[in-house]
């Protein structure tokens, strides 16, 4: 190995392979060797370039400069390391020009001061970089001229890029919200603190809980606007997680129509239920009184007819009465005018009253705090919310317990209603109409709903309603 060292054996193997262009050139810039790399690189064979000016290989509007570069290079020569910024360009066979890269380095020879270049071919790395460049073009223009919103924030809960749609929203420049904090300064005091935990725990675990959320911003002129957001984790070269890019829209029109929509619809459903338990109790209630009033004036003659005209009487007139009592039933339940009077308490205990059989469902109802003085408007949505439950759980739970907990607090009331009966995988997409219209009217009151479900031990709602 010594002796291949010596004879220069390897460093020949080097010079022939390397996929760096190699060029030795004198004092005065005249060629004295180059390995193939660099023919291939200005597509010159080594006969055709040794002995000539170096020259030769630059455009020939760069050559003074270039000359100039080199003169000043053998008075005082030292190692120039490559990817220093310059823009050097060379020049091939066929007139080609050819974006390089180069470092130099120099020696001492019998034959006095010789220059080594080392040069490297990066056309189609520029070529890449222009393409890239082209392409973040395109998304920062695509970022200025979208509706939708973008924010990147980092870990320390900086936002670092922000488009104009987001800063219009906000109601200052996309640059003016560069380094300020998303949460102190756009969050609202409500949810700051439980968004920026959500923010936090995001970084540390890298997992999304859902790919899209929304929530409340706040603008500069303390405007709020509800976003629905669609959130990326972003690495760092470690692989840790260092920031959030979110794109989102403003919902907040779209929620307003939709909690519109949901309320003219409960409110149209009030409405019908006030005309046909009118109708009952005006219309088809008169009738069967009218009925019972002629069949009362029966009575005093039975005594003349025989035993089976007597038997099918009593039992029309039993028939009659039930009928009676179903649609005061009815009647009730479409509008349960105890509300009105004594307040949400005292309906739900009828409610509860009406329903309870001995025999087959066991009904209990625990009330706290001031149920009263309720706005008549949620006393009326709670009051549905909970006839709901109670209906699903009597028709598809098969259950014989229903525990009913009403709990007015400072700041809110609280619903709980649990039964025994057999439980379902809850989830949005399984949500039959009795829990679409519960969720409808929680979202209508900006409350909240959690379902607990399973076959062995029933099912729970729970529902806390602002007040």
């Amino acid at each position: 190995m010594r002796q291949f060292l010596e004879e220069g054996y390897l460093f020949d193997i080097i010079y022939r392979n390397s996929v760096e262009g190699i060029l030795v050139a004198d004092a005065k810039g005249i060629i004295i060797h180059c390995n193939p790399s660099c023919e291939r690189i200005f597509d010159y064979s080594k006969e055709e370039v040794v002995g000539q000016s170096v020259e030769m290989l630059i455009p020939e509007e760069l050559r003074k400069k270039h000359l100039k570069h080199r003169l000043g290079y053998t008075k005082n020569p030292q190692f120039r390391q490559m990817g220093l910024g310059l823009e050097l360009m060379g020049l091939t066979k066929k007139g080609d020009q050819v974006p390089l890269e180069i470092s130099l380095s120099h020696a001492d020879s019998e034959k006095g001061l010789i220059v080594i270049c080392f040069i490297i071919d990066v056309s189609k790395r520029r070529h890449l970089q222009s393409e890239l460049e082209k392409e973040r073009e395109m998304i920062r223009q695509y970022m200025n001229v979208t509706t939708s919103l973008f924010l990147l924030i980092n870990k320390e809960e900086e936002i670092v890029l922000a488009n104009n749609a987001l800063g219009e929203l906000l109601g200052v420049s996309s640059q003016e919200l560069k380094g300020k904090n998303w949460f102190d300064e756009f969050l609202p005091e409500t949810n700051r603190d439980s968004m920026r935990q959500l923010f936090k725990d995001l970084i540390e675990q890298g997992t999304l809980v859902s790919d899209s959320y929304e929530n409340e911003i706040v603008t500069v002129d303390g405007r709020v606007r509800l976003v629905e957001w669609h959130n990326t984790l972003l690495k760092d070269e470690k692989g840790q997680f260092e920031a959030t890019l979110s794109s989102g829209v403003d919902i907040t029109e779209k929620r307003a129509l939709e909690k519109a929509r949901a309320e003219a619809l409960f409110l149209g459903q009030e409405n019908e239920r006030k005309r046909i338990a009118l109708e009952l109790h005006d219309g088809l209630g008169q009738s069967i009184s009218a009925i019972n009033l002629n069949l009362n004036a029966f009575e005093p003659e039975l005594e003349k007819f025989n035993k089976k005209v007597q038997s099918i009487y009593t039992n029309l007139k039993s028939t009659l009465n039930e009928t009676m009592e179903e649609i005061r039933s009815i009647s009730y339940n479409l509008t349960p005018r105890i509300l009105e009077d004594f307040g949400l308490g005292k309906a739900l205990e009828n409610l509860v009253e009406t329903l309870n059989n001995p025999d087959s469902i066991k009904l209990s109802l625990s009330l706290h705090g001031d149920l009263v003085k309720l706005d008549k408007s949620l006393a009326l949505a709670a009051y549905r919310i909970v006839q709901e439950l109670v209906n699903n759980a009597l028709k598809h739970a098969n259950s014989t317990e229903i525990n009913i907990h009403v709990v007015r607090v400072k700041d809110g009331l609280n619903l709980l209603i649990e039964d025994n009966g057999k439980g379902f995988v809850h989830s949005q997409k399984t949500m039959g109409l009795g829990l679409s219209n519960v969720k409808s009217r929680v979202d209508i009151l900006k409350g909240s709903l959690h379902i607990d479900s399973n076959e062995k031990s029933g099912t729970s709602v729970s529902i806390i309603i602002p007040l």
